[in-house]
């Protein structure tokens, strides 16, 4: 008679404890790119949104400019120019500034 391995022999269960082991190992480690993936997605979306946002202020600012150089008007431009970037005012405008923060 040949002798047969009873299920309790200790080989045996050692190398199916290892496999159980690693079984759950791989199955954490795939949870866990599982979650990694999904939160780097979320923050995709926000820079995704986040960049969005800047395109429709710039294409606004694009189309304003587009206007300014359609209408030859130069001199209005450059008006803009000085009171928006160099803080230039009209001759008659008064400009209030909040100094107590400081």
């Amino acid at each position: 008679m040949a002798k047969t391995k009873k299920p309790s022999d200790p080989s045996r269960f050692g190398a199916m404890f290892l496999i159980r082991i690693a079984l759950v190992l791989f199955f954490c480690a795939c949870a866990a790119a599982f979650i990694i993936t999904q939160n780097s997605i979320v923050e995709k979306k926000r820079e995704l949104a986040a960049l969005q946002d800047s395109v429709d202020t710039l294409t606004a600012q694009n189309e304003e400019l587009q206007d300014l150089i359609e209408s030859d008007d130069m001199g209005r431009y450059m008006e803009k120019l000085a009171v928006e970037n160099n803080d230039y005012a009209y001759p008659d405008e008064r400009r209030y500034y909040d100094t107590s923060h400081n």
